[in-house]
């Protein structure tokens, strides 16, 4: 592959022939900010540098300056960018550590005196770090207003970036048969660990932000910034979800050559024979107008992260994934199921499979029977799920205490609840306790109700929720990942053969008078414990070795006897293994979207099916 550079939708700033380009740096700090009180989160010290970022700046040749840059970190409400008091535009809403590019309109800048401030109106408690803001000189655009436009209206934003220096090709292959595959590729900086100014534009064969390239074919040539004057150190990453591992190449850019090939090999750690990876909550921004992922980088991503059946969830809409992954050639990696996230006033339900050309279900309807049945008259619907379960949407929260009673696994106002499965981590909406929504379930499965435990992305974007980062297998063969039974999977999500993995994979079966345990986890993630339940109740911990807990593969198996648990005719059985979360940029692990307290540690989680005593 080559970059097209006069093809993309993309700005790219050179420096003038035969010299440097220069930049001018207006903030070299990394500053923490703090809107409004109380603090946000407890990792953050106690007193912030300021409520916003304020610098000013003189210039004598203004003109020679249209694009500004920083790095911003842990940002959720919205900070805008001003300059001599227009903004000019805003940092991404991205809990990343990320580094950002704003273009300067003609004429802004000044000769003399320049202010600029980076701030929030709004009043909800918003942590964050932002600084290293540099200007950067005038050079050659390579693609008109028009264009910017179009690529704003497609995903939301554009995505301008200072000078690039050197090309770099990088190829990701499977270790044992050497054949590229689907990949991810992040680029960071090696001093600052930033996501980094990536020097190419989605295609049909890559998908790009800051620091991420998606490869649907194992390649990609990007440029990136680092000369004699300002050399720049990078580690470099490739991974293809989950059940892979990492291999990590470094790299120096500093202007002693112009071109760079790394390759990279990876190999398959977790054993998932006869499980289905599949991630029931998916979006894009293109048909959701919201986060800012396509449905040709939706599909690119869910290739490079391994997940074999994906179900398209739009908000009340049908969107197929199968005749575009046709015309860019990503079929062979998939089966893509048609769904829909029915957003109603009582809850927010993921349902399919869908019958191709079906209208959606009515998202307006009340009371809770009328939803339900209005989800299940949808043609082909056979699995409701509900998603998010202690998230508050338009004032309706379905597990809160007014709502459910989780002593009895009952719901307030003789609600019956007819979904089938529901939602125990929802990687881009957690909860600060990563146990809150198994009790749930838990309270559920003892009630009567028959419902799955499910993992999902809930993803609308390529990298700020990874997709497929939680998901959930299937008990159902997963030879072809182009040719998976769908009925095979539903029927088995339907008997509750479903296992949720965020990080690691627990498997539970009972063999006559033993319940058998295993979890498995590539090697970048690591499990500490291990707690068997039964009919909700813990009933065993068990400590996994440090280094046992590390190894890719197998990381913890035992046998342990019913009759020493208790166990009897009628009674459930689960096991959850957890360990530390990933933080660093390769596949950083989300806070809380609706916290219920500033402390909050990353996690890894792996939740067996429930399994019965017969």
């Amino acid at each position: 592959m080559y970059l097209r550079f006069f093809l993309l939708p993309l700005i790219f700033w050179f420096p003038c022939a035969g010299s440097a380009a220069e930049s001018l740096r207006l903030k070299p700090d990394f500053l923490h900010l703090r809107n409004a009180e109380p603090r946000e989160w407890s990792h953050f010290p106690a007193r912030a540098s300021g409520t916003a970022l304020s610098v000013s700046f003189p210039l004598e040749n203004p003109g020679d300056y249209s694009l500004l840059t920083l790095r911003q970190e842990e940002t959720k409400q919205p900070w805008k960018v001003w300059l001599n008091g227009t903004v000019i535009g805003s940092l991404l809403r991205d809990h990343n550590h990320l580094e950002r590019g704003i273009l300067i309109p003609d004429g802004l800048l000044r000769a003399g005196e320049n202010r600029l401030e980076i701030k929030t109106d709004s009043e909800t408690p918003d942590d964050i770090r932002v600084g290293d803001v540099q200007l950067h000189r005038k050079s050659l655009t390579l693609c008109s207003p028009e264009e910017i436009a179009e690529l704003e209206k497609q995903r939301g934003f554009s995505r301008p970036v200072p000078e690039m220096d050197a090309e770099v090709t990088l190829r990701g292959m499977d270790t044992d048969t050497r054949l590229p595959l689907p990949c991810r590729f992040t680029i960071l900086d090696q001093d600052t660990g930033a996501l980094v100014f990536v020097g190419a534009e989605s295609d049909d064969t890559i998908a790009v932000r800051e620091g991420v390239v998606y490869a649907l074919g194992g390649e990609a040539t990007v440029r990136l910034a680092g000369n004699s004057s300002r050399p720049r150190n990078y580690r470099i990453f490739c991974g293809r979800g989950f059940e892979y591992s990492l291999s990590e190449e470094t790299l120096r850019i500093d202007g002693t050559g112009n071109s760079a090939t790394l390759e990279f090999s990876i190999r398959r750690e977790v054993n998932t024979d006869g499980l289905v990876s599949c991630d029931p909550h998916l979006h894009t921004y293109e048909f959701d107008r919201h986060g800012d992922c396509t449905l040709t980088e939706r599909l690119i991503s869910i290739a490079g992260e391994g997940v074999e059946l994906p179900i398209s969830t739009g908000h009340d809409k049908h969107i197929p994934y199968r005749k575009e992954a046709d015309r860019i050639g990503a079929s062979p990696w998939f089966t893509p199921v048609l769904g829909c996230e029915v957003t109603t006033h009582l809850g927010h339900f993921n349902s399919f499979p869908v019958v191709l050309n079906s209208s959606p279900a009515e998202h307006k309807l009340r009371p809770w029977p009328n939803i339900f049945e209005n989800i299940f008259a949808t043609p082909g619907v056979e699995i409701c799920i509900l998603n998010h379960g202690r998230d508050v949407h338009r004032g309706f929260t379905p597990l809160a205490p007014e709502n459910f009673d989780s002593a009895s696994g009952t719901f307030s106002q003789g609600r019956v609840l007819r979904a089938n499965a529901m939602e125990l981590v929802n990687s881009g909406a957690q909860q600060t306790d990563p146990m809150q929504l198994v009790r749930d379930w838990f309270a559920l499965l003892k009630s009567g109700h028959s419902i799955a435990g499910i993992g999902s992305s809930d993803s609308h974007t390529v990298n700020f929720a990874i997709a497929g980062q939680a998901r959930t297998y299937l008990r159902c063969p997963d030879d072809i990942p182009s040719a998976i039974d769908v009925s095979s999977a539903t029927k088995a999500l339907l008997e509750g053969k479903a296992m949720v993995s965020f990080g690691l994979l627990t498997t539970l079966a009972i063999e006559g008078d033993l319940i058998k345990v295993d979890v498995r986890g590539p090697g970048w993630t690591t499990a500490t414990e291990v707690q068997l339940f039964c009919n909700g109740e813990k009933v065993r911990s068990y400590p996994i070795p440090a280094q046992k807990g590390a190894v890719p593969g197998e990381k913890f198996s035992g046998a342990y006897s019913l009759e020493e648990l208790g166990g009897k005719a009628g009674d459930f059985f689960c096991v959850v293994a957890t360990g530390p979360g990933i933080t660093e940029g390769w596949w950083p692990i989300m806070p809380p979207y609706q916290p219920d307290s500033p402390d909050f540690e990353p996690f890894v989680i792996g939740i067996s099916e429930a399994v019965w005593v017969r």
